[in-house]
């Protein structure tokens, strides 16, 4: 099975998680910008906007495994060095966001999505045209904050907007016309969903990347030597 001080399944196995990375960071790449197109992105803070850090890290991802690929054909041992220091400091990197945004990270951006609404609620009547809570309600099916009650607290009298009408053109004034869900929980649904497949993806990233780390220091030793990498 050996050529020299490598094995075939040391090359292999490294290969094989090179491609695994590959899928993830084009993975990642894709929920990042699903995340940084949806209407509750552009409600949130910037440090709150976890899709920003899921595309830089998943272009990063794809084109330095991509070079790998091609380099690990080539053999050429600078590039191992390169991509040994890279992986270093992504893994780094990668644990120092799973902590920091922690466990709390959902009720930050619960909270942060019930501050911005807020300054959305302001609403004329009289007014042509749709504002933004009209589309977030719309978009999400739902109607006030916390509850169709906001609204009477914003207004200072029993007014509900079109934009809570389960069916265009109701008449607000019936309950029954309108939709009883908040926007913050049907809002925190999608974000959680999407959060929920970033963080699976960026665990599993964590995980892998130490394994590789060890193939490539290992490769490195052997490289040069190694005909399979001549």
């Amino acid at each position: 099975m050996e050529i020299g001080r490598c094995s075939f399944a040391c090359a292999f196995l490294h290969l094989f998680i090179n491609v695994l990375l590959l899928i993830l960071g084009m993975c990642l790449l894709g929920f990042g910008l699903a995340e940084e197109s949806a209407r509750v992105s552009s409600i949130l803070t910037a440090e709150l906007k976890v899709g920003n850090l899921a595309v830089v890290i998943g272009v990063l991802l794809i084109v330095m495994t991509t070079l790998n690929c091609c380099f690990t054909i080539d053999g050429s041992s600078v590039f191992y060095y390169i991509y040994a220091g890279f992986l270093v400091l992504l893994f780094i990197a990668m644990v120092g966001l799973l902590v920091a945004f922690g466990s709390d990270f959902g009720t930050k951006v619960r909270q942060d999505i019930r501050e911005s609404m807020r300054e959305m609620m302001y609403y004329d009547p009289d007014r042509s045209g749709k504002t933004g809570m009209d589309f977030t309600q719309q978009m999400f099916q739902c109607c006030g904050i916390d509850s169709y009650k906001d609204w009477y607290n914003t207004t200072g009298y029993s007014f509900i907007p079109d934009s809570c009408c389960i069916e265009v053109g109701c008449d607000t004034s019936y309950l029954k016309n309108i939709y009883k869900e908040d926007c913050v929980s049907n809002m925190m649904k999608s974000v959680d969903a999407l959060l929920a497949k970033i963080t699976a993806i960026g665990i599993t990233i964590t995980i892998f990347l130490p394994i590789q780390i060890i193939l490539v220091i290992f490769i490195v030793r052997c490289v040069v030597s190694d005909p399979i990498y001549q």
